[in-house]
């Protein structure tokens, strides 16, 4: 009976052991993630959610021993990663909306003054044919 009791609570601790090595690692790698994040140039326009995520994983690394804090800390880190995310796709997306509007501007402009040409030039035709058409 001792010995079912030994193994039973040397399984319950390999397990609690390994939960908490899964996630240290998950804190890991949401620590990368972060890292990666505020790399980037524009990681300013994201700079409310990534100091959530910073916060969130701070509070995950010093609460080893406590899983469900844990938990809810990764879980805050991922979801402001995700609107940091989000938001920086956001950004770049306006960036290219506002090129493609510019270079929009710009053939509109092109179109315009080939339009004006062709009419003075059309005008001109016209000019010259009632020039020739009399005596």
């Amino acid at each position: 009976m001792l010995v079912l009791l030994g193994i039973a609570a040397a399984s319950f601790a390999s397990s609690a052991l390994a939960d908490q090595a899964a996630s240290s690692a998950e804190t890991v790698q949401l620590q990368t993630r972060l890292a990666l994040l505020e790399a980037r140039e524009d990681a300013t326009y994201a700079k409310g959610a990534l100091e959530q995520a910073r916060r969130a994983l701070k509070t995950a690394s010093v609460s080893v021993g406590n899983e469900d804090r844990v938990s809810r800390a990764e879980g805050i880190a991922r979801a402001a990663m995700a609107l940091a995310e989000r938001q920086l796709e956001s950004r770049r997306s306006q960036g290219d909306l506002a090129a493609a509007q510019a270079r929009l501007s710009a053939i509109r402009e092109q179109a315009s003054a080939q339009r004006r040409a062709l009419e003075a030039l059309m005008r001109d035709r016209a000019a010259l044919a009632r020039q020739e058409a009399q005596p």
